[in-house]
């Protein structure tokens, strides 16, 4: 006899051999399992205490789809899941404006559909789970390890003085947020913060579009100019820069800029000017990576998911299993990769629940999504076309197939977006497009 408080299971499906499967393989959970071939007999099901709905689109008369809207209509608590070998995009996305809990297509992965259903039932144990909310701390900065709180004691020291300032590290690990919040925090914070991409200047009007009179740190007149990757200037603008700190300005902006690169190497490297270098720097803010401040990631999740639950207007949740997941990765892109990351599974994770499947990331904790293995057999193979067609290139020729490959799969992990794949190659956009142009991709 089934145990009367195990939860229960309603499959809707007109295949007798899918219900079978699923019903053995439920009840093997200690589940309660009921069948029903089509939309009335199921609906005659539900006075049983159904937990969760299990149905499948295409069956005879009424559609799974129009069973999940009536459903959701009649109880908005009870969890819907829908199934099909009939899947598209207009299906997937019809079913979930219908209020569809999680959306599995056929043949079933058993492994997912039984997490889809304990998320359904309440069974996965969650890490955070966050209501919308109406407001946030404004500056949205948060960090409790070691590293952060020196990023925090010298901003703080920073904020009440007018010296320049500059923030030093990895891409995407929230330099330009913690400029924004030393202007809030500082005299000037009623004047304007002008963001300037440097590495967006073009090469040969950088200097005049940065430092003429109408130019771009103009334009922040008694407030902040912030130059970000001030490291990617060209020489010319770099000298114009120098004479602009170096001169006597008033009501001039107070100059804030980022490196991901060390200024004292480039410099020795004769690629940055030294004067520049220490005119920038009389406070300097070395960012940390997020790999090296992991006991942030949590508190760091929680808000990214306070901020997404705001934004999609529902809860969200996430799992120990996602948690997990998140924390054996690298982390490559930093905090912006964490909040993209968090953003997607959020919408990917229509039943409110996050798990580590709806995770954009591997589970191997590289980050890569290759095998060494594969990678290595990859190589071997371009090796030998290349020594067989291209003797005496086959350097050059290899680095720049691996470059193209390198840039064709950042912009299709990124959806094109130029920016976020050029944080994830560790270049700056104005060189990812000049790769990009190199191996004939489509901006």
């Amino acid at each position: 006899m089934p145990d009367p408080h195990s939860p229960t299971i309603l499959v809707v499906d007109d295949d007798a051999s899918v219900c079978w499967a699923l019903e053995r393989a439920l009840q093997k959970t200690g589940w309660t399992v009921h069948i029903a071939a089509d939309a009335a007999a199921a609906r005659r099901k539900l006075k049983l205490g159904i937990d969760v709905v299990l149905t499948d689109v295409r069956m005879p008369g009424e559609s799974g789809l129009d069973l999940l809207a009536t459903l959701h209509a009649e109880r908005a608590d009870l969890p819907v899941i829908v199934m099909t070998a009939h899947g598209t995009m207009e299906t997937a996305v019809e079913a979930v404006r219908r209020g569809a809990f999680d959306y599995l297509p056929k043949p079933l992965d058993l492994d997912r559909t039984l997490a889809a259903l304990r998320r359904a039932l309440g069974e996965v144990p969650l890490a955070a789970s966050v209501r919308p909310a109406t407001g946030f701390d404004e500056d949205g900065i948060i960090g409790s390890a070691p590293a952060m709180q020196e990023v925090f004691r010298r901003l703080a020291a920073a904020a009440g003085n007018e010296v320049e300032v500059l923030f030093s590290g990895p891409a995407g690990s929230g330099k330009e947020a913690l400029a924004r919040a030393l202007h809030r925090h500082s005299p000037r914070r009623e004047q304007p913060f002008v963001h300037i991409g440097c590495a967006a200047l073009p090469d040969a009007q950088a200097a005049d579009e940065l430092c003429a009179a109408h130019g771009l740190i103009a334009s922040a007149a008694g407030g902040c100019a912030f130059l970000d990757e001030v490291d990617a200037l060209p020489p010319a603008a770099q000298t114009r820069l120098a004479a602009l700190l170096a001169a006597p300005r008033s009501a001039s902006p107070r100059i804030l800029a980022s490196t991901r690169r060390d200024l004292a190497k480039l410099v020795t490297a004769g690629a940055f000017r030294e004067d520049l270098a220490w005119r920038l720097r009389p406070v300097l803010i070395a960012v940390p990576a997020l790999s090296e401040r992991l006991d942030d990631l949590q508190p760091l999740v929680r808000a990214f998911l306070a901020r997404a639950a705001v934004r999609l207007g529902r809860q969200l949740a996430i799992t120990d299993a996602a948690i997990a997941r998140l924390a054996q990765h690298a982390w490559p892109g930093n905090v912006r990769e964490l909040k993209h990351v968090i953003e997607e599974a959020a919408v990917l994770a229509v039943g409110g629940v996050i798990d580590a499947d709806h995770l954009p990331i591997s589970g191997d904790g590289s980050g890569a999504a290759a095998s060494a293995p594969g990678f290595a057999a990859a190589a071997a193979s371009l090796a030998r076309r290349l020594l067989d067609s291209h003797p005496g290139e086959v350097h050059a020729r290899a680095l720049d197939e691996l470059e193209a490959a390198l840039v064709r799969e950042a912009i299709a992990r990124t959806g094109g977006n130029q920016l976020r794949a050029a944080e994830l190659l560790g270049i700056n956009r104005a060189t990812l497009r000049k790769r990009m142009e190199m191996a004939g991709v489509n901006r």
